[in-house]
């Protein structure tokens, strides 16, 4: 005789809905032994480390652009972005922390590895003048989301570690969107300027500007294009 089966399909173990809550208060709970000021020192330290790698890489970007207004723009908005990691290292020093030297990770989007060495084969120096400029307003658009987002912390936080935060981190969010505003309004500019060298590189292209990404670099100036501190002076 073959002998049957009768306990059917084995049933798996549920944890109980009551348990699970246990649980996630029980987490909750071991993350209390931080203040709010302590809190609100680390979102700040998370700021200051992407302005402290902003500051490396704008040094990069003055030293790698051969267009004279672009490096201009960029000097005066690394002056801005050394008051902002002074301002910010205050503001953590004010709520007791320690401000870090450490280089946050900045976010830059990539290529696979084979369209990288493809573009690198045969990127002229205009079509690399041309990626820095658009890598820099993807930072600055993520530095808004930065500023913009502990703003509203540091509000919910300021009837606990008061308001003292908030103007500081408006003067540097207005700043970044000062910067951003620079390069939306030049980019069509900028593109003007890189687009005959960039044309040139491309077989049975025939280029009828004469213009090329060195002479566009120096005659740039003399067509008046505004910075932003030409801008600010203007409307003071």
């Amino acid at each position: 005789m073959v002998s049957r089966n009768k306990s059917g399909p084995k049933r798996t173990k549920k944890s109980s809905p009551k348990r699970r809550t246990k649980k996630s208060y029980s987490s909750a709970q071991k993350l209390k032994n931080i203040t709010f000021q302590d809190k609100l020192a680390l979102y700040l330290n998370d700021a200051l480390s992407v302005e402290n790698a902003a500051i490396e890489r704008l040094k990069s970007r003055i030293r790698q652009t051969r267009l004279q207004d672009s490096k201009v723009q960029l000097q005066h908005h690394l002056e801005e972005t050394r008051e902002q990691q002074n301002r910010l290292k205050q503001l953590i020093s004010t709520l007791g922390g320690k401000p870090t030297a450490d280089k946050g990770h900045l976010p830059i989007p990539s290529s696979s590895k084979s369209i990288e060495n493809s573009l690198k084969k045969r990127m002229t120096d205009a079509e690399v003048e041309l990626r820095g400029a658009k890598e820099d307003a993807i930072l600055e658009s993520a530095e808004i989301v930065l500023y913009d987002t502990l703003i509203q912390l540091a509000q919910k936080a300021s009837t606990v570690v008061g308001g003292d935060a908030i103007p500081i981190l408006t003067q540097n969010l207005d700043e970044e969107r000062a910067m951003m505003d620079w390069i939306k309004a030049n980019t069509p500019i900028l593109i003007t300027q890189l687009w005959p060298d960039i044309a040139a590189s491309v077989v049975g292209t025939e280029v009828r500007e004469a213009t090329s990404y060195a002479e566009a670099g120096e005659g740039k100036e003399e067509q008046g294009v505004s910075t932003i501190s030409d801008t600010t002076s203007e409307v003071l």
